[in-house]
Protein backbone atom coordinates (compact mmCIF):
# COMPACT_ATOMS: atom_id res chain seq x y z
CA UNK A 1 0.00 0.00 0.00
CA UNK A 2 2.88 2.08 0.64
CA UNK A 3 4.42 1.57 -2.49
CA UNK A 4 1.56 2.69 -4.41
CA UNK A 5 1.04 5.71 -2.26
CA UNK A 6 4.71 6.77 -3.44
CA UNK A 7 3.65 5.87 -6.98
CA UNK A 8 0.76 7.63 -7.32
CA UNK A 9 2.76 10.89 -5.52
CA UNK A 10 5.28 10.83 -8.35
CA UNK A 11 2.99 10.24 -10.98
CA UNK A 12 0.81 13.12 -9.83
CA UNK A 13 4.08 15.45 -9.75
CA UNK A 14 5.66 14.66 -13.08
CA UNK A 15 1.90 15.05 -14.32
CA UNK A 16 2.01 18.37 -12.86
CA UNK A 17 5.13 19.51 -14.15
CA UNK A 18 4.38 18.21 -17.61
CA UNK A 19 1.31 20.56 -17.58
CA UNK A 20 3.00 23.98 -16.83
CA UNK A 21 2.08 26.15 -19.58
CA UNK A 22 4.59 26.66 -22.23
CA UNK A 23 6.54 29.95 -22.98
CA UNK A 24 8.78 29.05 -25.17
CA UNK A 25 7.42 30.68 -28.40
CA UNK A 26 6.84 33.78 -26.44
CA UNK A 27 10.27 34.07 -25.45
CA UNK A 28 11.17 33.73 -28.97
CA UNK A 29 9.20 36.75 -29.42
CA UNK A 30 11.38 38.85 -26.92
CA UNK A 31 14.12 37.66 -28.60
CA UNK A 32 13.11 38.82 -32.69
CA UNK A 33 11.70 41.90 -30.89
CA UNK A 34 7.98 41.54 -30.93
CA UNK A 35 7.15 42.96 -27.90
CA UNK A 36 3.53 43.59 -28.21
CA UNK A 37 2.78 40.26 -29.26
CA UNK A 38 4.53 38.56 -26.78
CA UNK A 39 2.63 41.09 -24.38
CA UNK A 40 -0.85 40.06 -25.71
CA UNK A 41 0.14 36.95 -25.84
CA UNK A 42 1.23 37.07 -22.35
CA UNK A 43 -2.75 38.68 -21.40
CA UNK A 44 -4.09 35.39 -23.02
CA UNK A 45 -1.74 33.15 -20.52
CA UNK A 46 -2.76 34.55 -17.73
CA UNK A 47 -6.36 34.10 -18.05
CA UNK A 48 -5.09 30.45 -18.57
CA UNK A 49 -3.12 30.41 -15.47
CA UNK A 50 -1.87 33.01 -14.32
CA UNK A 51 -0.24 31.25 -11.20
CA UNK A 52 1.76 29.47 -13.35
CA UNK A 53 5.82 29.48 -12.63
CA UNK A 54 6.57 30.13 -16.55
CA UNK A 55 3.57 32.64 -16.75
CA UNK A 56 4.97 34.37 -14.10
CA UNK A 57 8.48 34.05 -15.66
CA UNK A 58 7.23 35.79 -18.76
CA UNK A 59 5.27 38.36 -16.89
CA UNK A 60 8.90 39.43 -15.09
CA UNK A 61 10.69 39.21 -18.83
CA UNK A 62 7.94 41.65 -19.74
CA UNK A 63 7.77 43.78 -16.70
CA UNK A 64 9.43 47.16 -17.83
CA UNK A 65 10.11 48.50 -14.10
CA UNK A 66 13.59 46.42 -13.02
CA UNK A 67 12.08 46.44 -9.20
CA UNK A 68 8.77 44.97 -9.68
CA UNK A 69 10.49 42.39 -12.32
CA UNK A 70 12.71 40.98 -9.74
CA UNK A 71 9.76 40.76 -7.08
CA UNK A 72 8.53 38.70 -10.16
CA UNK A 73 11.54 36.57 -10.60
CA UNK A 74 11.96 36.14 -7.00
CA UNK A 75 8.64 34.45 -6.51
CA UNK A 76 9.42 31.92 -9.31
CA UNK A 77 12.46 30.52 -7.64
CA UNK A 78 11.27 31.23 -4.06
CA UNK A 79 8.04 29.70 -4.71
CA UNK A 80 8.34 27.16 -7.71
CA UNK A 81 12.04 25.80 -7.11
CA UNK A 82 11.95 22.88 -9.19
CA UNK A 83 9.98 24.82 -12.39
CA UNK A 84 11.76 24.68 -15.63
CA UNK A 85 13.08 28.62 -15.30
CA UNK A 86 13.82 28.80 -11.41
CA UNK A 87 17.39 28.86 -12.21
CA UNK A 88 16.77 31.36 -15.10
CA UNK A 89 14.90 33.55 -12.56
CA UNK A 90 17.30 33.07 -9.75
CA UNK A 91 19.74 34.42 -12.42
CA UNK A 92 18.11 37.32 -13.29
CA UNK A 93 17.73 38.74 -9.64
CA UNK A 94 21.48 38.63 -9.15
CA UNK A 95 22.49 40.31 -11.87
CA UNK A 96 19.70 42.83 -10.98
CA UNK A 97 21.07 43.26 -8.01
CA UNK A 98 24.51 43.46 -9.10
CA UNK A 99 23.38 46.02 -11.49
CA UNK A 100 21.97 48.46 -9.57
CA UNK A 101 25.33 47.76 -7.06
CA UNK A 102 24.01 45.54 -4.50
CA UNK A 103 26.89 43.13 -4.76
CA UNK A 104 26.34 41.79 -1.48
CA UNK A 105 23.03 40.23 -2.21
CA UNK A 106 24.24 39.50 -5.29
CA UNK A 107 26.87 37.45 -4.01
CA UNK A 108 23.98 36.17 -2.15
CA UNK A 109 21.92 34.78 -5.09
CA UNK A 110 25.25 33.58 -6.71
CA UNK A 111 25.55 31.24 -3.66
CA UNK A 112 22.27 29.97 -3.67
CA UNK A 113 22.30 29.55 -7.85
CA UNK A 114 25.49 27.47 -6.79
CA UNK A 115 23.69 25.19 -4.08
CA UNK A 116 20.75 25.16 -5.87
CA UNK A 117 21.17 24.55 -9.48
CA UNK A 118 24.98 23.25 -9.55
CA UNK A 119 24.48 22.44 -13.30
CA UNK A 120 22.51 25.68 -14.28
CA UNK A 121 24.37 27.10 -17.70
CA UNK A 122 23.78 30.80 -16.22
CA UNK A 123 26.58 29.97 -13.75
CA UNK A 124 29.13 30.45 -15.95
CA UNK A 125 28.18 34.18 -15.69
CA UNK A 126 27.88 34.84 -12.13
CA UNK A 127 32.01 34.62 -12.44
CA UNK A 128 32.65 38.35 -11.79
CA UNK A 129 34.54 40.49 -9.53
CA UNK A 130 32.26 42.29 -6.96
CA UNK A 131 35.06 45.34 -6.72
CA UNK A 132 35.41 46.94 -9.77
CA UNK A 133 37.28 50.29 -10.29
CA UNK A 134 36.33 50.98 -12.97
CA UNK A 135 32.56 50.84 -12.69
CA UNK A 136 30.17 52.35 -10.39
CA UNK A 137 30.08 51.06 -7.20
CA UNK A 138 28.33 51.65 -4.10
CA UNK A 139 29.57 51.50 -0.73
CA UNK A 140 27.00 51.37 1.94
CA UNK A 141 26.05 55.11 2.37
CA UNK A 142 28.95 56.59 0.34
CA UNK A 143 29.09 57.34 -3.43
CA UNK A 144 31.42 55.19 -5.64
CA UNK A 145 34.16 55.91 -8.08
CA UNK A 146 33.66 56.31 -12.21
CA UNK A 147 36.36 56.44 -14.91
CA UNK A 148 37.61 59.60 -14.49
CA UNK A 149 35.95 62.28 -16.99
CA UNK A 150 37.95 65.57 -16.68
CA UNK A 151 39.13 66.14 -12.74
CA UNK A 152 35.59 65.34 -11.49
CA UNK A 153 35.92 61.68 -10.17
CA UNK A 154 33.52 61.18 -7.67
CA UNK A 155 29.37 61.17 -8.45
CA UNK A 156 26.29 59.42 -6.39
CA UNK A 157 24.32 56.51 -7.35
CA UNK A 158 20.67 57.69 -6.31
CA UNK A 159 18.42 55.16 -8.46
CA UNK A 160 18.30 52.65 -11.15
CA UNK A 161 14.66 51.85 -12.92
CA UNK A 162 13.59 49.78 -15.52
CA UNK A 163 11.45 52.23 -16.77
CA UNK A 164 13.10 55.24 -18.28
CA UNK A 165 10.09 57.44 -17.95
CA UNK A 166 10.37 56.83 -13.63
CA UNK A 167 14.49 57.47 -13.91
CA UNK A 168 13.54 61.07 -15.86
CA UNK A 169 11.30 62.28 -13.04
CA UNK A 170 14.03 61.63 -10.30
CA UNK A 171 16.66 63.12 -12.56
CA UNK A 172 13.99 66.21 -12.60
CA UNK A 173 13.73 66.21 -9.27
CA UNK A 174 17.26 66.56 -8.68
CA UNK A 175 17.60 69.50 -11.72
CA UNK A 176 14.62 71.59 -10.04
CA UNK A 177 17.00 71.48 -6.72
CA UNK A 178 19.91 72.98 -8.85
CA UNK A 179 21.66 69.98 -8.79
CA UNK A 180 23.68 67.88 -11.71
CA UNK A 181 21.94 64.59 -12.41
CA UNK A 182 22.83 62.19 -15.72
CA UNK A 183 21.21 58.97 -16.73
CA UNK A 184 23.20 56.07 -17.87
CA UNK A 185 21.63 53.17 -19.36
CA UNK A 186 23.83 50.03 -18.30
CA UNK A 187 22.78 46.24 -19.81
CA UNK A 188 23.55 43.24 -17.31
CA UNK A 189 22.84 39.97 -19.29
CA UNK A 190 20.04 41.28 -21.05
CA UNK A 191 18.44 43.60 -18.19
CA UNK A 192 18.46 47.32 -19.23
CA UNK A 193 18.28 49.55 -16.41
CA UNK A 194 18.94 53.62 -16.21
CA UNK A 195 21.00 54.59 -13.64
CA UNK A 196 20.38 58.03 -12.20
CA UNK A 197 23.49 59.68 -10.74
CA UNK A 198 23.76 62.76 -9.50
CA UNK A 199 26.49 65.49 -8.99
CA UNK A 200 29.71 65.46 -10.06
CA UNK A 201 32.66 65.83 -7.60
CA UNK A 202 36.81 66.22 -7.30
CA UNK A 203 37.04 65.06 -4.02
CA UNK A 204 34.88 62.34 -1.98
CA UNK A 205 34.20 64.18 0.90
CA UNK A 206 31.81 66.61 -1.25
CA UNK A 207 30.06 63.72 -2.19
CA UNK A 208 29.64 62.07 0.81
CA UNK A 209 28.27 65.66 1.88
CA UNK A 210 25.49 65.42 -0.49
CA UNK A 211 24.82 61.71 0.45
CA UNK A 212 24.74 63.32 3.71
CA UNK A 213 22.61 66.56 2.41
CA UNK A 214 19.91 65.08 0.46
CA UNK A 215 18.71 61.44 1.43
CA UNK A 216 16.41 62.80 3.73
CA UNK A 217 14.59 64.15 0.40
CA UNK A 218 15.52 61.86 -2.28
CA UNK A 219 16.08 58.25 -0.95
CA UNK A 220 19.33 58.13 -1.91
CA UNK A 221 20.14 54.14 -2.58
CA UNK A 222 22.03 52.27 0.06
CA UNK A 223 23.17 48.66 0.77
Amino acid sequence: MKKLIITFILLFSVQVFAQSIDIIPQLKMIEQGKIDEAKQNLEFLKKKNSNDPNVIFLQAVLTENGEESQKLYELVYSTFPNSKFADAALFRSFSYFYAIGLYKKAETLKVLLQKEYPDSPYLKNTERSFVQDDEMIVVENKPYNKKPESEKKFTVQAGAFGNLQNAQELKNRFVQKGLTSQITQKNVNNLQLNVVTVGEFTNISDAENLVKDSKPNFRLMEK
